[in-house]
């Protein structure tokens, strides 16, 4: 597959934050560096390192552009990044090595490409806007992704994530309707999950309170492999971020119906 210059940028950048956080991984956590930014809120510095890495490396290649990052980078350019350097903090202060690092590209409003990598399994998820979602993995051939085709919520495999305050008490009376009639996990990582419904592993995702940086990557992932996402009352997304459901389409009015009700 060949990648436009930002896609296959994103990609070379991906991969060196993935190394990056993968060596500290295996850390003890007064070396990690573990700090609570709120309650439930963590912070390491493998999340203050790579995204160092990435906004250097944006700014050195592309020294136009902007760069909104979850640790603070802020800067305005004539198009941006948006760049959660690590997705998961929590997993991964204390080595449970599920994971993920997001870079998306956003030019005019539309995000143009992005790139999902989950660290720990080696694997990159690319997408184009326009020319589809695919898989890079180390001794396979890139491939291209594609939804699942389940069509019931009791035969689905579902992923949540679990907010913050305010969100959070609202989001987990959710909870019980999906669990009783379809299997769920809570993996803590939402770019990862939204990777995951683009390749079929999940059938749909639902979060409330999402930041731009957490999906940007993630969403233009599923929707370029035959997905659909919108808000949770159905809407389309104006903006990356905020209350976000995910789902391979054929789920979506029924997993609208369960998160409203």
């Amino acid at each position: 597959m060949a990648f436009s210059e930002v896609s296959a940028f994103a990609l070379e950048v991906a991969r060196e934050a993935a190394d990056l956080v993968m060596r500290i991984l295996p850390e003890a956590a007064a070396l990690k560096d573990v700090r609570h930014k709120g309650p439930l809120d963590l912070v390491t510095r493998a999340d203050d390192e790579a995204e160092r890495l990435i906004a250097a490396r944006i700014r050195a290649r592309f020294p136009h552009h902007g760069v909104l990052a979850e640790e603070g980078t802020s800067v305005t350019g004539e198009a941006r990044w948006l760049v959660d350097p690590v997705d998961g903090t929590g997993n991964f202060a204390h080595g449970f090595p599920l994971f993920a690092v997001s870079i998306a590209f956003e030019e005019r409003g539309a995000v143009r490409c992005g790139v999902v990598a989950v660290p720990s399994l080696n694997e990159f998820f690319v997408a184009e806007h326009g020319s589809g979602a695919y898989l890079m993995a180390d001794g396979v051939p890139p491939g291209r992704l594609s939804v699942s085709h389940v069509a019931e919520i009791g035969s689905a495999l579902i992923a949540t994530g679990l907010p913050g305050e305010p969100a959070r008490p609202r989001h987990i009376a959710t909870l019980p309707r999906i669990m009783r009639g379809a299997m769920m996990r809570i993996t803590g990582s939402a770019a990862m999950n939204l990777a995951y419904v683009a390749a079929g592993r999940l059938d749909a995702f639902w979060e409330p309170g999402l930041n731009p940086w957490d999906v940007a990557a993630g969403i233009l992932l599923v929707e370029e492999a035959g997905g659909r996402v919108t808000d949770l009352s159905g809407r389309r997304l104006q903006a990356p971020g905020g209350d976000v459901l995910a789902t391979n389409g054929a789920l979506h009015s029924a997993m609208l119906d369960a998160v409203r009700r």
